[in-house]
């Protein structure tokens, strides 16, 4: 039997943000591939101490794990909400009852804080026993895209255990197609906007003019060339979007993408780049981050070193040009809402 780790969430389902947007559709779509539901729930551990919410978490995972049997297949969206130190030992004995366990990333702490030397001892101590144990326990693992791959590779993970996501699938219920696009149109820059991830938004040059779409924005210094159009429930967002490109750009500088969620970029896939293909838009990205290699392969948008230069490159794009992007966005965004890229991974993984 095929299952997946479905942990229930214990915070509001209508929050206005993305956070469970991505695993909401990885269950989605595991569903249609025939994959069970195996739930892990536990009571609020929050007003525990630290022990005891540990062995709370393991005696609940302990439980899930005992229902399977040899054969049987386990997906795990990682990290896991419900993780404990105990987690890598019970995979380990499971594993040894012939049980598979796969990892579906969609963040790493050890790549987040790369380039960081001011952790604490204790917080790399927790990312190496809640995050690098498990990874090298795993019998195979979904990485985000081939940069993220390599890392982990380098980390000691053997290569044939990894397979390639290329980019977040998206699904968007009731999609309707978007009919006029033109180069001309305002950037989108939808999701967290709060300082501390997109400060970029208080630097920008006078053009060219954006759209922005989500939580946490300072409409007090709200520039001349921006609109806000406030948030939007995940699966509403795609209709509200209105622009020519959609813009994968973190950290707090329009000059290049920087500090820790800057230089994320590097490895990881950014969910708004799935967002806004879905939705039928080119991409604007960091010429430096992974995503540039998937967007310049696929012809699905263009890559920039800094938002200062984005005025003159989509000036020298002719519009015939912006509508090839347009149309290959287009067909990348139909597989994106088809569930297509973790389908493909899935089959490879379990091959």
């Amino acid at each position: 039997m095929k299952y997946y780790l479905k942990e229930e969430f214990l915070h509001d389902n209508n929050a206005k943000n993305a956070g469970n947007k991505a695993r909401n559709d990885v269950e989605e779509i595991v569903k249609k591939e025939g994959y069970q539901p195996l739930i892990l729930s536990v009571d609020d551990w929050y007003q525990m101490n630290i022990l005891k919410a540990q062995r709370h978490k393991a005696k609940a995972f302990a439980q899930v794990l005992s229902q399977m049997n040899k054969g049987d297949i386990l997906l795990i969206q990682f990290p896991m909400l419900h993780h404990s130190f105990f987690t890598t030992g019970l995979v380990k004995k499971a594993q040894k009852r012939g049980i598979k366990v796969y990892l579906l990333i969609h963040d790493l702490e050890v790549l987040r804080h790369a380039n960081s030397t001011s952790l604490p001892l204790k917080y790399r101590i927790r990312m190496h026993l809640q995050e690098g144990s498990l990874l090298k326990a795993a019998d195979g693992i979904i990485a985000h895209n081939p940069v993220m791959k390599s890392v982990l590779v380098e980390k000691g993970i053997a290569e044939d255990k990894v397979i390639s996501l290329e980019i977040f699938d998206y699904l968007i219920p009731n999609f309707q197609e978007k009919t006029i696009q033109t180069k001309d149109q305002p950037i989108i820059v939808a999701g967290n906007l709060a300082q501390e991830k997109a400060g970029y938004l208080y630097a920008l040059p006078e053009a060219p003019v954006y759209n922005l779409y989500g939580v946490g924005f300072d409409e007090s210094r709200a520039l001349v060339n921006e609109t806000y159009f406030g948030s939007f429930l995940p699966d509403e967002l795609p209709a509200a979007l209105e622009g020519g490109f959609g813009l994968v750009w973190d950290g707090d500088s329009a000059d290049t993408c920087s500090g820790l969620f800057g230089e994320y970029l590097r490895y990881n896939n950014s969910h708004k780049a799935s967002l806004y293909l879905a939705s039928g838009f080119p991409l604007v990205v960091w010429k430096q981050s992974a995503l540039s290699h998937f967007v310049l392969e696929n012809g699905c948008g263009i890559a920039v070193e800094s938002l200062h230069d984005l005025k003159k490159t989509i000036e020298n794009l002719s519009d015939a040009d912006y509508q090839i992007l347009v149309e290959k966005s287009k067909y990348i965004g139909k597989k994106i809402r088809d569930g297509f890229y973790l389908t493909n991974a899935l089959n490879e993984l379990t091959k």
